[in-house]
């Protein structure tokens, strides 16, 4: 794996880092009486013992992102991609645990300090009747023609390269999602802060509205990936541009919007008095709510961006644990690519056809359709379109600088190769890590 490849990836990845920081640090700043995801009266905001906690918090933050940083580094020291993978995985799901662990000691000690001076409050009815006159305004919701051109967009390339199909198709259901997304994750959700419907409507609002941007945002900037995917396939680094521009585009709406949102929140909760809304028991360490009470599958987050489960609810149970399965899980695709890259390229030649293997992939030939072979021993300039690209082993569909788009299993460490044209005139180049593997094919082919 080439060190271009390494760094690419480590701009990739890398950025969640402070992008995870600022979100989490920003939990210090109010938002509807809520810090570190404990609920305080506005008083209690300025006290000098929440403000050491708070201070406290951040530099255990910062410690935690420089630990994190610090142990990015040493994966640029690993050549083989399956190794690499696997360390950039285990990187991740630490990534979800230990920036966590400051926000966590901070709320629990916040809760503590919320009980010994006396500033719990159980939840009352004003919250009832803010939920129901507020749910009951008419929202103004985004007509779906919005969301039919970056539609539109995200399959036309389907019309100019169907061997790609799964991709295309793939990546055009964001769009339809992100529709979804806006229409029911905000359907009779509100904000509520305290017992002033007003405010709880114009909390609401501000939410629903700036978040309905997101997602039109997410809708059409997946209408030109796809098409930017489509003009770049056959180029890999620009391919990879596309990509990581895609990335930072929706990661950088998210996260503003979010700031925006928490920022006019807070300036509408500012000359909130004693009266307010306390759900802190509801909140297990500020982050997972619990409310059999609660009709909701989904309510806002307290801390991150957007909604979360209600994990009183069994659906959002069986949700949440396959979701922190799949995060453990992840390091094992890393350990299956270990296992892809040391796997040998292997090139046999029976009575009816000619099949090339690598792991778990197989491509076969029945003689009949051969149209022509020859054996070549210097290979044009590849560029994948779909498959393997590894030192060992090269698979699936590539372009090749005067041959067009062709299918690949070979090892490019180990010449020479086979190239078969078949009687519809796609070609294949198959090859074997063993020695001598394609010119004894093709003498068996002769």
């Amino acid at each position: 794996m080439t060190l271009g490849w390494r760094l690419f990836m480590l701009a990739v990845l890398l950025p969640v880092l402070p992008i995870l920081y600022v979100m989490l640090r920003d939990e210090c700043e109010p938002k509807k009486n809520i810090i570190v995801g404990v609920t305080l009266p506005y008083a209690a905001q300025s006290d000098s013992v929440v403000r050491g906690l708070l201070e406290q918090y951040k530099r255990e933050m910062r410690l935690a992102c420089w630990a994190m940083l610090a142990a990015a580094i040493p994966n640029l020291l690993f050549s083989g991609f399956g190794s690499f993978l696997t360390y950039w995985l285990v990187w991740v799901v630490a990534l979800c645990v230990v920036p966590f662990i400051p926000y966590i000691r901070c709320n629990k000690a916040l809760r503590q300090l919320k009980e010994a001076r006396g500033w719990k409050r159980a939840p009352d009815a004003p919250q009832a009747v803010a939920d129901l006159q507020a749910a009951a305004q008419e929202m103004r919701w985004l007509s779906p023609w919005w969301f039919l051109p970056p539609l539109a967009a995200s399959l036309a390339p389907l019309a100019f390269d169907w061997t790609m199909w799964p991709l295309w198709l793939a990546d055009a259901l964001i769009v339809p999602v992100c529709w979804l997304c806006y229409r029911c994750l905000y359907r009779n959700r509100t904000e509520v802060v305290d017992g002033d419907s007003h405010r709880t409507m114009a909390l609401t609002r501000v939410r629903r509205y700036n978040w309905g941007k997101f997602w039109l945002t997410m809708a059409w900037a997946t209408g030109f990936f796809n098409i930017g995917m489509w003009l770049t396939i056959g180029h890999v680094w620009l391919c990879m541009g596309v990509i990581l521009l895609y990335g930072v585009v929706i990661c950088t709406e998210a996260v503003g919007i979010e700031l925006r949102v928490r920022r006019l929140q807070e300036k509408l909760t500012a000359d909130c008095g004693a009266e307010y809304v306390d759900e802190d028991d509801r909140w297990i360490w500020g982050m997972f709510y619990y409310n059999p009470n609660d009709s909701r599958m989904m309510v806002n987050a307290r801390v991150g961006i957007n909604a979360t489960f209600n994990l009183a609810k069994r659906p959002a149970q069986i949700i949440a644990l396959f979701l922190v399965a799949l995060l453990l899980a992840c390091p094992l695709f890393g350990v299956w690519m270990m296992g892809m890259e040391r796997a040998p390229v292997e090139l046999a030649v029976t009575e009816t056809e000619v099949t090339g293997t690598h792991y778990t992939d197989q491509w076969s030939i029945a003689r009949e359709d051969i149209a022509a072979i020859e054996v070549i021993t210097d290979l044009p300039r590849l560029r994948r379109v779909a498959g393997t690209g590894m030192d060992s082993a090269l698979t699936g569909q590539f372009n090749g600088d005067g041959w067009g788009r062709l299918t690949l299993c070979i090892d490019p460490r180990q010449g020479p190769w086979l190239l078969i044209e078949k009687t519809d005139g796609t070609l294949f180049l198959f090859g074997g890590s063993q020695e001598g593997a394609a010119a004894a094919a093709a003498e068996r082919l002769r």
